[in-house]
């Protein structure tokens, strides 16, 4: 028997195991490997000797197909298994329990583009790992061997193999690497354990999908390890699921704003014809104070009160975004009740943000465009622009109004970060945000914005 291997520079492949597959005509007793090194400095060679034991030949496999464990002087079997984890083998709280995400090749080449990744890399998709599985392994008698792993999906029903599980890259340097053989393991994930001599032992092993092929629903997933003449199954029900169809909403329902608001520019020349120079100086003033009040301190603090805090600092800098930013609108339009005021403010304020910090980027855009259709069209049902007088009730009614409609904003903000960055929030995260930032600061910055806009009014008319 005589291996070759070689190390290419291309693909920097480092061989830390290589497996050795015997023969029947390999006789019991003691043996003797030659291994030889080559290298550019010359040529390494090394004897390395050990013996064959009878009881672990494939011919005595053969012969004895019914040879127990204990016989054999060794035993080991499945103890549990656990999916999702992560790399390092820690319970992974973004799914339920059992679950695989399968990710949409059209949603993957969209959210690439729209982050300026160009088109998707389906090279890099296919070697990244659907999901890790924990295999904990009982090895009660201390052996020391190499199993070979496999995981397929079998349908519930019948119990066959369907396709949607891979190996990494589906390529022919596997073979090489020892992930696999070359015998026809057909749709599986594969890869070789190493029973280090321990009782109990963890190993973290990845699970490719193949994206084209697996399609969403419940199956089995069927774990196989077999080495030295033992083989042990362990099934257990998976669910396959598609992304999140919320972030393909908030995507969508934000490609249709800017889409509004692109076809709807008239208008906004048409408003500002309407306020005259005196009414676009002072939205133009509201929104400079609305940088330099909002946007300038929530940059500058925002990386800080993100270490003290962690993810729950939004919701400190979101006393600025949420009841300061609410406050100036709502003042603003009570001085000016005119349709496209709101829609000018932010727009303003976002080119101000984008000027100076450079944030033109295309969730920026669909942010800001979020913010203008929802909360103009807030306005417009509430017939805010049609009344003449606005009495303390109405005023509440429109405040808690605008306060939902800025809860829907962030649900929808988030979403759309969740999808374009792979970044994952909890539900209960996100209805945190949806309720603190959302409708309680927005309502209340809504509330004093009316007292604010009516000082404002007597200074105005005196």
């Amino acid at each position: 028997m005589e291996n070759h291997l070689l190390y290419d520079q291309d693909f920097q492949n480092i061989f830390d195991l290589i497996y050795l597959k015997t023969t029947p005509a390999l006789k019991p007793g003691k043996k003797q490997i030659k291994v030889r090194l080559e290298k550019d400095d010359g040529r390494e060679e090394k004897s390395i000797e050990f013996r064959h034991n009878e009881a672990f030949s494939d011919l005595q496999q053969q012969e004895l197909p019914e040879l127990k464990a204990s016989e054999a002087g060794f035993n080991w079997y499945i103890q549990s298994l656990t999916l999702p984890v992560d790399n390092l083998g820690n319970k992974d709280y973004r799914f339920q329990d059992n679950t695989i995400l399968i990710r949409d090749a059209g949603v993957e080449s969209f959210r690439n583009r729209m982050t300026g990744k160009g088109t998707a890399n389906w090279s890099a998709v296919f070697n990244h790992p659907a999901t890790y599985v924990l295999l904990e392994m009982r090895n009660p008698q201390l052996d020391t061997r190499v199993l070979r792993f496999k995981a397929e999906l079998a349908d519930k029903l019948t119990g066959d193999v369907v396709p949607g599980l891979c190996r990494s890259g589906e390529s022919d340097e596997e073979s090489g690497q020892c992930w696999s053989d070359d015998d026809g393991v057909g749709f599986a994930s594969t890869a070789l354990l190493s029973l280090d001599g321990i009782k109990n032992q963890s190993f973290v092993l990845p699970i490719y999908a193949d994206h084209f092929k697996l399609l969403a629903g419940e199956y089995n997933l069927r774990i196989t390890v077999e080495g030295g003449g033992q083989s042990k199954a362990y099934e257990t029900p998976v669910k396959m699921v598609r992304q999140r169809s919320l972030g393909l909403f908030s995507v969508g329902f934000s490609l249709a704003s800017l889409f509004f608001l692109l076809i709807n520019l008239g208008r906004l020349k048409q408003c500002v014809l309407t306020l005259g120079a005196k009414g676009a100086i002072t939205v133009s003033l509201f929104a400079a104070v609305a940088f330099g009040g909002i946007v300038l301190p929530s940059t500058i603090l925002g990386d800080f009160l993100h270490v003290l805090l962690g993810p729950f600092s939004g919701l400190v800098t979101g006393i600025l975004n949420g009841v300061l930013l609410y406050l100036l609108l709502a003042a603003l339009i009570t001085l000016y009740r005119c349709p496209g005021v709101a829609a000018l403010f932010f727009l303003l304020k976002w080119m101000l943000a984008a000027l100076i910090f450079g944030k033109f980027s295309p969730i920026g855009i669909l942010s800001f465009a979020v913010y203008i259709l929802v909360v103009e069209l807030v306005l417009y049902l509430a017939g805010f622009y049609r009344l003449k007088e606005l009495s303390p009730r109405y005023v509440l009614f429109c405040a808690l109004a605008i306060g939902c409609a800025d809860a829907f904003i962030t649900m929808v903000n988030l979403e759309q970060m969740m999808f374009f960055y792979r970044l994952y929030y909890a539900d209960w995260y996100i209805f945190l945000y949806m309720l603190v930032n959302g409708l309680i600061y927005s309502t209340i910055g809504c509330i004093l914005g009316y007292r604010v806009g009516c000082k404002l009014q007597q200074v105005m008319g005196e």
